[in-house]
């Protein structure tokens, strides 16, 4: 009698597996050797003593399924009735359980596990290239051949060709060879599927995986009373529909990933994180599917667009789940028909919010200083927590436990992200405004300006009644050139403790269309969310008047310039702009301008104050440098020129500064222009 047609009942135990755990690498183990089975019968043309007589380490897998059995020989229809049996009381999450109510088919559960066998055991592959005739692994024409007839002997081999070709349309599967004729195609199971099968996390370069146990509970989330009401409501909502796509948008480094693995949490998932890369990867973005369908992940998607961008999230093969999208305020996503989009919004914190995630980061330090650095460093809640921990790096190395602002600063400035490095150049910063030689009005208008600065949470606070408000500060410098704009941009940043960035206008003016806009909106994030001064330096160069539309230059033009009032407008952070053409800036930018500041050139008092800064040790005689100051109507900068010639003079005669050296770097300076010298020689 044919073993097939013997009662399933009459020679099996009551629970053949009941000594197999009921865990993930259990439930695989006796899912493969199902397959393992089937496959000696059918290498064997029927004959299990024929297929181990020619591939004898089978015979190894023979007595593993006797001794988990519990009987001799078990078909594969009798393994396969007992594992249902055994999986009926399975109480665990089982990934290929997963699949199968995912909706795949018995069929295609073992056409999958046949397709990674060499993964498990080389030895498979000898057996895989004798049979295809030269593959090492297995083939559809080798799959089709083996599992064509069902357990009744009936032909199905359609049935086996869709199964195919659905596990490879899923992402399942992966076709090695699609060059080749289909029944010759090379399959292949991607190596973090067969991971999460066998109950190990998947380890690929693009995407991260983190499990429930390791995500935040959205109780111990971070947030304002108004954004907590509605955080803590979405578990409840996202698990009543779970067919739709939660958008999370605000700064990056601002808790949007937090957020959403703190909502996957109470929805008792594991999250997927990546990059918007996978969307341009047909493969990878079907590989997300398969992986939070096994894992019963949330998939987070990370996007940075610019304004007037948009995205298109494709549907997710087999997942038809949650998906959680964070991305910046700027930009559009679109999903497939059937996801419904709700939107979040994670803002920056503001001072009584970083207090809060200062004194999380830095529990050991007092009060005040949490205090201090919630009241003066404007960064999100994750730069927060990255500048805290190098920042006690930093006390600790001068043997303090206190942390102070210059600690803060350092750490920041290794924040920095390459979206800035590449379009801005940090300037070196020092000194404070009495280093500054400048007429009263303006000195005053720059401590004024510092004020704005140090207190412009608060006073944008009340200047709306508590409306929408923005916290950006933007001033304009306007003046010659050489008379100290830069240098007040300088030491303003030191007062504050704050770096200073100039935005290079090559890296940021680009002849391609969008691209010049889409470089200022990332160097200005990027300053919002690290807190640092923003230098446009000679700006009438990007904030020229809009003309009259006679070309598609022009109009493009007129399209850069609109854009960059937009960006100003809504720029949250300290914004300083320098021209000596103040003519040539558009007026719309003029009136965005919360501080003007006129910059003129010094006068014979201001001259010698600028001389003696920048001598500072010398032999020049006093009532000469007193005439030279009086004579010689040159501008700050002219004058620092003037005195390291002069002190290039003096270094290679190896004295101090004595008036023949500045004397002859003043002529320098006056042939540089095509002018005469009005002061004489000095005597001696």
């Amino acid at each position: 009698m044919n073993a097939q047609n013997i009662p399933i009942l009459a020679i099996t135990p009551e629970h053949p597996f009941k000594g197999v755990a009921q865990t993930v690498p259990g439930h695989f183990r006796l899912a493969l050797f199902g397959v393992i089975a089937h496959l000696m019968e059918a290498c064997g043309n029927g004959d299990r003593a024929a297929a181990l007589e020619t591939y004898p380490f089978l015979q190894d897998y023979a007595d593993e399924l006797a001794a988990l059995f519990q009987h001799p020989d078990p078909t594969s229809t009798q393994w396969r009735a007992a594992l249902v049996a055994w999986e009926s009381a399975a109480s665990t999450k089982l990934p290929l359980l997963v699949l199968l109510r995912a909706g795949l088919s018995r069929l295609e559960l073992e056409l999958l596990l046949a397709a990674g066998l060499q993964e498990e055991d080389p030895r498979f592959a000898v057996l895989f290239e004798q049979a295809t005739g030269g593959e090492r692994r297995p083939t559809v024409g080798l799959l089709l051949a083996w599992w064509r007839s069902n357990d009744a002997g009936q032909d199905r081999i359609e049935e086996v060709r869709r199964c195919i070709r659905s596990l490879v349309q899923t992402g399942l599967l992966q076709v090695l060879n699609t060059e080749a004729p289909r029944s010759e195609w090379t399959l292949a199971v991607a190596s973090p599927v067969w991971d999460v099968l066998r109950g190990e996390p998947p380890e690929l370069p693009w995407l991260r995986h983190v499990a429930k146990a390791d995500l935040m509970p959205l109780s111990r989330y971070i947030a304002s009373p108004s954004a907590a009401h509605i955080y803590n409501k979405l578990p409840q909502l996202l698990a009543a529909q779970p067919e739709q796509m939660l958008i999370v948008r605000g700064p990056r480094q601002n808790g949007r990933k937090t957020l959403a693995g703190a909502v996957a949490h109470e929805l008792g998932k594991d999250i997927l994180v990546l990059n918007a890369a996978v969307l341009d990867d047909e493969s990878r973005w079907r590989l997300l599917g398969v992986l939070a369908v096994l894992l019963d992940a949330l998939p987070v998607i990370e996007l940075s667009l610019s304004p007037g961008e948009h995205r298109t999230l494709p549907p997710l093969p087999l997942f038809t789940g949650l998906i959680a999208v964070v991305m910046g305020a700027h930009g559009g996503i679109y999903g497939d028909d059937t996801r419904t989009l709700l939107t979040v919004a994670v803002s920056m914190p503001d001072a009584d919010l970083r207090y809060l995630h200062w004194q999380n980061a830095l529990p050991a330090q007092s009060a005040a200083i949490l205090n201090h650095l919630a009241q003066s460093v404007y960064l999100t809640s994750g730069n927060i927590r990255r500048a805290a921990r190098t920042a006690l790096s930093y006390a600790q190395l001068e043997g303090r436990n206190a942390i102070e602002s210059r600690d803060v600063q350092l750490a920041c400035r290794g924040l920095h992200s390459a979206r800035l490095e590449t379009l801005a150049t940090r300037l070196e910063t020092g000194g404070n405004l009495n280093d500054l030689a400048v007429d009263d009005v303006t000195r005053s208008e720059l401590s004024t300006l510092i004020l704005r600065c140090r207190y412009r949470e608060p006073l944008a606070a009340i200047a709306l009644n508590g409306g929408e408000h923005s916290t950006g500060i933007r001033a304009l410098f306007s003046g010659p050139s050489g008379t100290g704009k830069t240098m007040s941009a300088r030491l303003l940043a030191a007062t504050l403790g704050k770096d200073l960035y100039r935005v290079d206008l090559s890296a940021t003016v680009n002849k391609y269309l969008g691209e010049t806009e889409k470089n200022i909106d990332h160097a200005f994030s990027a300053a919002e969310e690290l807190d640092v001064i923003v230098l446009l330096d000679e700006g009438d160069a990007l904030m020229a008047s809009r003309t009259d539309v006679g070309s598609s230059n022009d109009r493009y033009a007129n399209l850069e310039t609109n854009f960059l009032l937009q960006r100003i407008e809504s720029f949250n952070g300290i914004l300083l702009v320098t021209t000596n053409a103040a003519d040539r800036i558009d007026k719309a930018f003029a009136r965005r301008m919360e501080v003007v500041i006129q910059f003129h050139a010094p006068d014979e008092w201001q001259r010698y104050q600028i001389l003696q800064m920048h001598l500072r040790n010398h032999a020049v005689d006093d009532g000469w440098l007193q005439e030279v100051a009086y004579r010689c109507e040159f501008t700050g900068g002219q004058l620092r020129n003037v005195v390291t010639h002069a002190c290039l003079l003096a270094m290679d005669a190896q004295s101090l500064v004595r008036d023949e050296h500045l004397y002859a770097a003043l002529v320098r300076e006056y042939r540089k222009t095509g002018a005469h010298c009005p002061i004489l020689k000095p005597k001696g």
